[in-house]
Formats: structure tokens, sequence, C-alpha cells
């Protein structure tokens, strides 16, 4: 087995010295020998053939991506070329739900609101809102939004969670097909998209979805930028139908600065930074380290798309 590290920022510093250590033999794209593509059976990062085309890997047997979302890769001719590959499932729920979370404490807390009030030194009190028995919904039931939902348990909030079929997924309260949002978002106070995106989420978040939901809602989108309509929900801040947005992902990126967003007063805006936190690259790495014993061993990977 020998090893092309396509990408280090993924993964602990000293990923290099662990390996070496352990005798297993690994080249990374930084390093001064030449790269010869065919000499690797084991490819790791988030866009792997960025220098190399995927042609010239011709021994090329486990692919293991940095990224979760596959979207922007052809994963499914890698698949059927008999390559085995994984994702990053799960490695950046953690901070991506503390993210969410932040989230929505700062806007039923008013947070941005204080800040404003103290670089003006304005005292003025307001009405706050608490998360308990507030109704939160979740579009998508993998591993950002459980993360999510386990850490909301506390605050007492009412959990909802729609998949594609419906199924039972630990700690939701109640779950249901996504088909049947309609009957779901009017009665929420807040949707959380985690959505991957594919041609039937594209646009999930539209003009109707959006007149559906409860008046004073809150939006939150860390899942994919074109599975919302930003023109539609523009429409639906200012006709004043919508309390708050939370972004950190969207249609074009980086987002335009002439993008009306950045200076709406009801958006927060994060550059797709959610998923970002100091145990990233012990996660990666310990995913990593995990499916190469399975690949070793002929034993299925984890996240195997």
């Amino acid at each position: 087995m020998r090893i092309l590290l396509t990408e280090l920022f993924t993964l602990p510093e000293e990923v290099k010295d662990r390996f070496a250590n352990m005798g297993l033999e690994v080249d990374s794209l930084d390093a001064d020998q030449p790269i010869h593509p065919e000499d690797y059976d084991v490819v790791f990062g988030q866009t792997p053939f960025k220098t190399f085309p995927y042609e010239s890997f011709v021994n090329l047997k486990f692919l293991q991506l940095s990224s979760a979302g596959t979207d922007h890769l052809p994963v499914e001719q890698w698949v059927k070329d008999g390559i085995i590959v994984s994702n990053a499932r799960g490695v950046y729920s953690a901070p991506m739900a503390e993210h969410i979370i932040l989230t929505l404490l700062a806007a039923n807390r008013r947070y941005l609101t204080f800040a404003a009030q103290q670089r003006e030194k304005l005292w003025k009190k307001h009405k706050l809102i608490e998360l308990g028995y507030r109704k939160i919904v979740f579009l998508g039931t993998g591993s950002i939004a459980v993360e999510t939902a386990k850490r909301l348990i506390p605050f007492g909030a009412y959990l909802v969670g729609l998949n594609t079929d419906g199924r039972r997924i630990e700690p939701f309260m109640i779950n249901a097909k996504l088909t049947d949002w309609r009957v779901i978002v009017g009665a929420c106070d807040v949707v959380i998209n985690t959505l991957p995106y594919t041609a039937a989420t594209h646009h999930f978040l539209n003009r109707e979805f959006f007149a559906t939901m409860k008046e004073g809602a809150m939006v939150i989108n860390v899942g994919r930028g074109k599975s919302l309509d930003e023109t539609a929900l523009l429409e639906a801040l200012d006709q004043g139908h919508l309390s708050h947005v939370a972004l950190d992902v969207f249609e074009e990126e980086p987002l335009a600065v002439t993008s009306p967003l950045w200076s709406h007063e009801k958006v927060f805006i994060t550059p797709h930074n959610s998923n970002s936190g100091q145990l990233l690259g012990e996660r990666m790495y310990d995913l990593f380290l995990t499916n190469l014993g399975h690949y070793s061993r002929g034993e299925a990977v984890e996240n195997a798309l």
C-alpha cells in the first residue's frame, strides 16, 4: 500500500511523521521528490485530482475524500470504475452544530442588537426569547442535524427531523418525510437546512417554502447554498415574514460584494466557515487511519459512497 496526500491542511501537522512511524509509505504534493501517480493505490484529499488527472492514477484502489459534500465531484464515475470512495461525513458535524446553536442564541438573545448598542453606549432593554419549547425543524437528519439536535435537548426545544422516507432518527421527537414539509414548517419557529445538494434539493427553500413558514420564524442554512433561492429569501425578509436568517453557504461563493444580503439587518453571514474547529484534523486523521485498516484487510470502509 502506498499513499498520496494531495493536501495537508485537513490533517494534523505531524501526520507524515505519524504515518512514517507506522511504517506506511506516504508521500505528499508538498514534498521535494517527483510524484508518479501510477505508484499509488490510495489517495487522500478534497480535490484529489487537481494536480494530476484521475486517469494517471492507473493503480488507484481507495480514495479518501476530506469533504463531506460530493456534489462537486464525479463520484459515480469513480465508483463505476471500481474505486472504493469514502467521504468525511461526521468529521465536520461538531463545529457545525456549535455554529448553529450560536446563531440560534444570538438571534433569540439579540446579541447583534446589544453589540450595536454597546458601540453607541446606548442603555436599552429588549424582550428576549428562550429556546425552551421552541419548535425547530431540520431539513435532513444526517450527522450535522443529529449532533445539533443532541446539543439542543438540554435547552428544552421541540425537535422535528425531515428525511427522505420519514424513518425514525434519534434524538428527534418527530420524524416525517421531506415531501411532507408543507404540513410541518408552518408550525415551526426555526428551519435549519442541512440538506446535500442534488437536482431534487435545488432551490428547495423557495418562494413557496418561505410563504408557508410561520410568520416571524428563523432560517439557518449550513447545507448547500444552491438549495436556497436567495432572491425569494430577500423578498420574504423585506416583506417582514421572517425574523432572522443565518447563512453560512451561498448560491455563488464567495458572496458578491453587490449582494444585498451583506447589508440586510436581519441577515447574519459567515463565509462557509461553520465547519472549522481545532479538533477537525484529529477527527479526519482517525477516520482515514480507520479506513486504511479496513482497506488493507479487505473490509468495507466507513462512509463508503
